[in-house]
């Protein structure tokens, strides 16, 4: 639990807890920050994006649901009314419609962090970040291509706080994962992770699994993650049906279990068309799984071409099917790599790492 003298109080601030990638930073951020000399607590938006409330609760983190959209202007009272009661020091907000809310409504210093490219949210969600930007006592990005990306907003200088990730799972989930999908064990599994968005290349990644269908190859695809809209992941599957490619590659939905899937890969795959530094990739990495990967954002400065995984430009699925057959091909080296992206992993991406930075962050608006 966090400390009785604590430095201060922070309230960090998300639209929904869902499990996208930001949001589960927050989930795995809660055991550090009850050791904290901080004081934590966790708002959001979205009543039925809380898959995540309960780990964070578990913590012993409070966390309260603001009951709504960003459009709906009782989310934005009870959100001054719980600052208010509460007494936060400071607010982080994490991406833009969160951001913009709590520049709206909070009367202490806002942190903001970019997870993501700037242009690649809806144009009016673009406009309400930038309009109200420069209310932000500071900003932080997850990668120097997102803190480019922020060139010419007006604010305080972005910093580059990269995610980090603390990542351990059991050989016996690793396991179960492969015996839940029938693999035999000397099937080649590539596993892929992201939610159903705009630019995360879910398209991309089934023209992929044409190409290795076309070139004879025995690897099996697995993608993970759950859609944003209704109907989208039935859609997708009705695509692979109709492209007779069941049997190549397969899409679980949501799963609280990804890691263990990834533990279970023999390569990672990553098809995205935008990317800031993908939570997905960091803990294939961490769990010393070759990655391929589209050069997009962040990516190439954890996937380092040739050294920790195959980059292949965006959009190109001959390109990305030819790497991960090389992956596959290359036992010894794949696993060369692997080995390298969790030593880097190690070395520049934990999580304690990234907790303490954004808390030197905190400190220092506080003196201020």
């Amino acid at each position: 639990m966090n400390s009785p003298e604590a430095e201060g109080r922070i309230l960090v601030l998300v639209y929904g807890l869902g499990l996208g990638g930001a949001e589960k930073l927050l989930a795995t951020s809660a055991p550090l920050w009850a050791e904290s000399s901080f004081t934590y607590r966790v708002a959001y938006m979205l009543p039925w994006k809380d898959q995540l409330a309960d780990d964070l609760r578990s913590c012993g983190i409070e966390v309260d649901c603001l009951g709504g959209t960003a459009a709906d202007p009782r989310v934005a009272l009870r959100l001054r009314r719980l600052i208010r009661t509460w007494k936060p020091d400071l607010v982080h907000a994490h991406l833009p419609i969160a951001g913009t809310v709590a520049r709206l409504v909070s009367p202490v210093p806002v942190v903001y962090t970019e997870h993501n490219l700037a242009d690649s949210y809806r144009p009016l969600v673009r406009l309400a970040n930038r309009v109200t930007y420069r209310s932000n006592a500071a900003v932080i990005a997850v990668s120097e291509a997102v803190a480019t990306s922020l060139e010419g907003f007006p604010g305080p200088p972005v910093e580059v706080i990269p995610n980090g990730v603390l990542c351990e799972v059991d050989v016996h989930d690793a396991a179960a994962a492969r015996r839940e999908l029938d693999l035999e064990p000397g099937d080649r599994l590539v596993i892929h992770v992201g939610n159903l968005r705009p630019h995360k290349g879910h398209r991309t990644l089934v023209e992929t699994a044409a190409e290795l269908d076309r070139s004879g190859s025995t690897a099996k695809l697995v993608s993970i993650g759950g859609e944003k809209h209704r109907g989208d992941l039935d859609r997708l599957r009705a695509e692979v049906t109709r492209r007779g490619l069941d049997h190549r590659l397969r899409l679980l939905g949501r799963r609280d279990d990804a890691r263990a899937f990834i533990a279970a890969a023999d390569v990672v795959v990553s098809p995205a068309d935008v990317e800031g530094l993908p939570v997905a990739i960091l803990e294939a990495l961490a769990l010393g799984r070759p990655v391929a990967a589209t050069a997009v954002g962040g990516v190439p400065s954890v996937v380092v071409d040739g050294e920790t995984g195959l980059l292949v430009p965006p959009g190109d699925p001959r390109a990305l099917a030819e790497a991960i057959e090389r992956l596959l091909a290359d036992t010894e080296w794949a696993a060369r790599l692997g080995k390298a992206g969790r030593a880097l992993v190690e070395a520049e991406f934990g999580l304690q790492t990234m907790v303490d930075a954004y808390e030197q962050v905190y400190r220092r608006l506080l003196r201020t």
